[in-house]
């Protein structure tokens, strides 16, 4: 996935859920089968791989990222947590 620069996937296993953050300014600060936290830093925005400018592409998929997954609007997910 060289189009999505230095990139991270966090799977949320009990809901089947994957969440990919894309175009990161370097490798994320996590590593595999690490536990993450609410809050917790990942990585830091940029403008890797495909990308024209500094952002941050930020992907929801029910079940696994390009492995029978597919991508959902994230909007109706993340108004769920707390504190939105």
């Amino acid at each position: 996935h060289s189009a999505a620069g230095n990139y991270v996937v966090i799977r949320k296993k009990k809901l089947k859920q994957d969440y990919v953050y894309a175009h990161l300014a370097a490798r994320a600060s996590v590593v595999k089968d690490q536990v993450v936290q609410p809050g917790q830093q990942i990585g830091t925005v940029g403008a890797t791989g495909n990308a024209r400018a500094c952002h941050l592409h930020f992907e929801l998929w029910l079940g696994k990222w390009y492995r029978g997954g597919h991508p959902v609007d994230p909007m109706p997910y993340l108004q769920t947590y707390q504190g939105y």
